[in-house]
C-alpha cells in the first residue's frame, strides 16, 4: 500500500494572492474614505470659539500649527464608538487629540459617561450637532487629521490605531 504524497505548497502563488488581496482592500478603503469625506470642507476651518467639558478654551488652528492634530467625532449613543474610543484614548498619550461628542445628553451626563468608560481625552460637547455640521461630519465615529487649521485626512466608521497612525504620519510628512 502506498502512502499519499503531499503536494508542495506554492508559496509564491500564496504571496502573490495575498499581495493582490491587500492592494484591493487598500483601494476599497481609500475609495470609501473618499466617498465619506465628500462633504468635508476644503481650506481653513472656521475659527469659532470651542470649549471643553471643563470650560477650557480650545483653538484648533493653534493646536495644529506645529504638528497634526487628531480630531475624533463620537457619541455616547453610537454603537461603533465603544470599539474606537479606547484606541483614541490610548493614542491621546502619544498624539495630540481633541474629541467632539455629538448630541450626548447634558454636560453632566456626558461627563458621567466618560468617567464610567474611563476616557481621559479632551472633549468638546457638540450638544446641538452644529460643529459636526460645519465640518461636514454626518457619521460617527469619524476621525479628522487637522494640520494648520485645515483637514488633511478624514475617515469615518470603524478605524483601528494603525489606520489613524498612518493618516497622522502621512499628514506630518506631506503637509
Amino acid at each position: 500500500m502506498s502512502t499519499p504524497t503531499k503536494e508542495p505548497t506554492n508559496w509564491r502563488g500564496l504571496a502573490r494572492s495575498a499581495t493582490i488581496y491587500l492592494l484591493l482592500m487598500l483601494v476599497v478603503l481609500v475609495a470609501v474614505d473618499w466617498w465619506r469625506s465628500r462633504a468635508i470642507p476644503e481650506g481653513q476651518l472656521p475659527q469659532v470659539p470651542l470649549y471643553t467639558l471643563t470650560g477650557e478654551a480650545i483653538d484648533l488652528h493653534a493646536l495644529s500649527a506645529d504638528k497634526p492634530l487628531v480630531v475624533y467625532f463620537w457619541a455616547s449613543w453610537c454603537p461603533v464608538c465603544p470599539s474606537v474610543s479606547p484606541s483614541i484614548d490610548w493614542l491621546d498619550g502619544t498624539l495630540p487629540v481633541v474629541t467632539v461628542a455629538l448630541r450626548s445628553g447634558s454636560d453632566e451626563q456626558l461627563s458621567r459617561y466618560m468617567q464610567q468608560k474611563g476616557y481621559g481625552f479632551t472633549t468638546i460637547h457638540d450638544s446641538t450637532g452644529q460643529l459636526a455640521q460645519q465640518w461636514g461630519v454626518g457619521i460617527t465615529p469619524a476621525v479628522a487629521i487637522v494640520k494648520n487649521g485645515e483637514i488633511v485626512a478624514f475617515t469615518a466608521g470603524f478605524t483601528a490605531p494603525p489606520g489613524i497612525l498612518v493618516r497622522y504620519y502621512m499628514a506630518s510628512l506631506l503637509h
